[in-house]
């Protein structure tokens, strides 16, 4: 199992989160190069079929919690973040080569200069399942002033499971991260 247990507030005003393989996109270092490699879908497509880019796309801008954590199996969530988990992705691709990016999709590349959280993720492929949590339903989690108490559940929660040798999974690829039902 990854040893990984990571809680930052991450922002973004491309209206999309990633968690990206960092070297992928080193050489994206001008705007022409972002727009090409990172902004495009067709390009984002590539990029995550390749297991280079998984997406975290609810189409919005904003701040939003992360926990980012190494599971044995997905779908490890706690009791209490099941609890309040309003949809589940399917398990994307990841391919590491032992560091990734977590940012909004600005952060991207070398161009834009955001903020990003790197994350030491050993070499291999990784499934990763993210999962949206409905934190303000839970009883306490707005303090007095309105803003999330300091125990409140992550916006999200994505889980990072090295791949088995035996699996033959079949990873989402599309750029919309939570299918609607």
């Amino acid at each position: 199992m990854l040893d990984l247990d990571v809680k930052k507030t991450v922002g973004t005003s491309a209206g999309m989160f990633a968690l990206w393989r960092i070297s992928r996109f080193a050489e994206v270092t001008d705007p022409e190069a972002w727009e090409d490699e990172v902004a495009e879908e067709e390009s984002l497509t590539e990029a995550i079929t390749e297991g280079a880019l998984v997406p975290v796309n609810i189409g919005g801008d904003g701040a939003y919690q992360f926990t980012v954590r190494g599971v044995s199996a997905l779908g490890s969530l706690s009791e209490r973040e099941a609890s309040f988990r309003l949809v589940s992705s399917q398990p994307y691709l990841l391919v590491s080569d032992g560091l990734v990016g977590l940012g909004g999709l600005e952060a991207v590349g070398e161009y834009t200069g955001a903020d990003r959280l790197r994350l030491p993720v050993e070499s291999g492929r990784y499934a990763v399942q993210i999962h949206l949590i409905d934190w303000k339903a839970e009883p306490g989690a707005l303090g007095a002033d309105g803003r999330p108490a300091a125990n409140a559940l992550p916006d999200f929660v994505i889980e990072i499971c090295r791949e088995s040798p035996k699996e033959n999974s079949e990873y989402r690829r599309n750029v919309v991260t939570f299918t609607r039902q």
